[in-house]
């Protein structure tokens, strides 16, 4: 093998196939979580009701923005790590683990609170997987992404919770 495939296979470097098969696949099964957290913020935006719509119309689109982007850069780590992400419904569907709702019958305050889970969900995820030092160990940028992921939940948490007081 020469140093142009080694590099293009993995340029991260001392990370090993099988440290970066359990990263990639942790930030495959976030990535389907979003996915569905973003569809379910979007719904909600569509479909908010009541004397609070027009705060929570725009306060949920400033949501679904940065879900968006969360996906995005989910997407560029995991090629950054020489691997591609999984970008299909299929396989959000089928590595999802937030559930969806109807909307027709959630209040205002019930898509509110179900947002909030889902982001419980995701940081509760988060913390789980960078709790492992020794799967980071060699792969500090991942975890510092992971890090900061979870900040943005957290924030988007306190403002969904702020909603519901």
């Amino acid at each position: 093998m020469n140093d142009y495939t080694m590099l293009a296979k993995r340029p991260v470097g001392s990370v090993s196939d099988k440290e970066v098969h359990k990263i990639v696949g942790f930030m495959n099964q976030l990535l389907a979580n979003e996915f569905t957290l973003f569809t379910k913020t979007l719904n909600y935006h569509w479909n908010v009701t009541g004397p609070r719509f027009h705060s929570l119309h725009n306060f949920l689109e400033t949501q679904y923005r940065e879900i968006l982007e969360s996906m995005d850069n989910i997407a560029e780590r995991v090629r950054t790590l020489g691997e591609f992400p999984d970008g299909t419904v299929k396989h959000f569907h089928e590595l999802n683990q937030i559930k969806e709702k109807d909307v027709t019958n959630l209040s205002a305050h019930e898509m509110i609170y179900d947002l909030f889970s889902a982001h419980q969900k995701i940081q509760e995820e988060i913390k789980e997987i960078i709790s492992n030092e020794e799967l980071f160990k060699r792969d500090p940028g991942s975890e510092d992404f992971l890090v900061s992921l979870l900040q943005k939940h957290e924030n988007s948490s306190w403002m969904l919770k702020s909603h519901l007081e």
